[in-house]
């Protein structure tokens, strides 16, 4: 080892750190809750898009990279003059296109919290009572949906990083029960109609094209249990080595639910890995409407939950449970001798996961969950599917259009083909009206195809959403219809 040889002028050295006096700390939160509050208070008169050219956008936002310092009062301030009001309010209450993240006040805070103080929530050691915090917080959830308090969980990225996360632990065990035969073809079974994270996360685990099977859906749009029997039989003939289902616990196209204990029989009876992707709908659960349209779904061997889309949570907040632990380890664990001060008789959740650097996730869905309780925010997602029905009737009123009512909380309708029209002709009125409402920025919708035809979207997912914005968006709707 080399001896240093150093004076102490050579560590002399003055520092201001980043972070201004207390007291403009103080005046910067303030100034920050303020501009905060102003905007939520007066969310729903503000239009919910814009639309912009690609140029006007970096309009905005592009300017030469800062070599000298600029108050981060001004930066607030810029970033509600300037970029706030070209964005895409997705929380706002009339925003109904894909699956919206509505987000709420105390989850926000929740998020203050966490980037303020800055856990390390990877390790039991690194994140200290953030990592017991998490523990805890996927027991509530897991007790919400009565999935059972012996599942292991995470709260992830987004649905995505779920999705992959269950996938590699379905491998994990598949690969540990094949034994020598591990080197045969995995293949997993996806819907028509599943999100395509799965099959991307697929991907990225080298499941080959061949090996993800998609599954057809019947009339219903649901997956087709007699199809993926016959499919199952057939390929294990042809030397295939089922992995894993997946069914859906709310599409993202239309919020409808697979035949989930159907499933659920035929993965037992095969002996296959269950996943549940209920990133959009898990959370439906909590209601007695939703729980009864989610039987089957807690059977599942993992889970896939987005607490940014029904439960409230700000962005960037997902969740998996897994009910073998060991396959999550199995999927995960890592060494180093950098890791070697861990204790190992606690949780640490890096090994539940591909992050060993974990933000503090759980602080919005702490709030969230304790500042609202669990029977208020079934009381929510009850008033999301009742507007949704709501939004559905009324815009069957109107003989131009037909409607494909929701099991959720997503609205499917289309203009009625005329008589002599055809069908690229009456896609073009979907269309129109879609763009008509952009350039509206009233309110915003999204555009799917469903059995080939084009199909527009209208999602009720905000705490915000009152009857009165439902009336004022058919309102829209109807005006714009031809």
């Amino acid at each position: 080892m080399p001896t240093l040889n150093v004076t102490d002028q050579e560590y002399s050295c003055e520092r201001n750190s980043l972070d201004p006096s207390s007291e403009e700390m103080r005046r910067m939160g303030y100034q920050l809750v303020d501009q905060m509050v102003r905007h939520l208070e007066s969310l729903s008169s503000q239009p919910v898009v814009r639309t912009s050219t690609p140029e006007e956008l970096r309009a905005v936002v592009d300017e030469p990279l800062p070599e000298q310092p600029c108050s981060p009062a001004d930066c607030i301030d810029d970033c509600f003059e300037r970029i706030v009001p070209g964005m895409t309010r997705v929380n706002h209450p009339r925003f109904h296109a894909y699956i919206p993240a509505p987000s709420s006040f105390a989850g926000s805070l929740g998020l203050m919290i966490a980037a303020a103080t800055n856990p390390f929530a990877g390790t039991w050691l690194g994140g200290s009572t953030f990592a017991a915090m998490e523990v805890t917080v996927i027991r509530w959830i897991a007790e919400m949906l009565s999935y059972g308090s012996n599942a292991t969980g995470i709260l992830t990225s987004g649905g995505s990083m779920a999705n992959l996360t269950a996938l590699a632990a379905a491998r994990a065990k598949w690969k540990e029960t094949q034994g020598d035969r591990c080197s045969e073809r995995p293949t997993i079974y996806v819907s028509a109609e599943g999100h395509a994270s799965v099959t991307r996360a697929a991907n990225v685990l080298g499941f080959s094209a061949t090996s993800i099977r998609v599954v057809p859906i019947n009339d219903q749009y649901r997956m087709d249990t007699e199809a993926l029997n016959q499919m199952l039989q057939r390929d294990c003939v042809d030397g295939c080595r089922p992995v894993c289902v997946v069914g859906n616990a709310g599409t993202t196209n239309l919020g409808v639910i697979d035949p989930l204990p159907q499933l659920a029989d035929i993965c037992q009876k095969h002996k296959i890995w269950f996943h549940v992707d209920a990133a959009y709908g898990g959370f439906a659960a909590l209601t007695d409407r939703g729980r009864q349209l989610l039987d089957g779904m807690n059977r599942a061997d993992s889970l896939t939950l987005d607490p940014h889309k029904w439960l409230y949570c700000p962005m960037g907040t997902g969740c998996i449970f897994v009910r073998d632990e060991a396959a999550l380890r199995t999927a995960f664990s890592t060494s180093g001798d950098y890791l070697r001060d861990l204790p190992q008789e606690h949780v640490n959740l890096f090994e539940y996961g591909p992050e060993l650097s974990r933000p503090a996730r759980a602080l919005p869905v702490w709030m969230v969950i304790r500042s609202a309780g669990r029977q208020e925010l079934a009381k929510q997602i009850d008033s999301d599917m009742r507007l949704a029905r709501m939004a559905a009737e009324l815009l069957a009123e109107d003989d131009r259009l037909d409607v494909i009512p929701p099991e959720l909380s997503v609205v499917g309708f289309r203009h009625r083909q005329r008589l002599g029209e055809s069908e690229a002709e009456r896609s073009e009125r979907d269309s129109q009206l879609m763009q008509n409402i952009l350039d509206s920025g009233d309110l915003m919708l999204s555009t799917t195809l469903v059995n080939g035809r084009s199909t527009l979207r209208l999602v009720v997912m905000n705490h915000r959403t009152t009857e009165s914005d439902i009336r004022f968006s058919v309102r829209c709707i109807r005006q714009y219809a031809q």
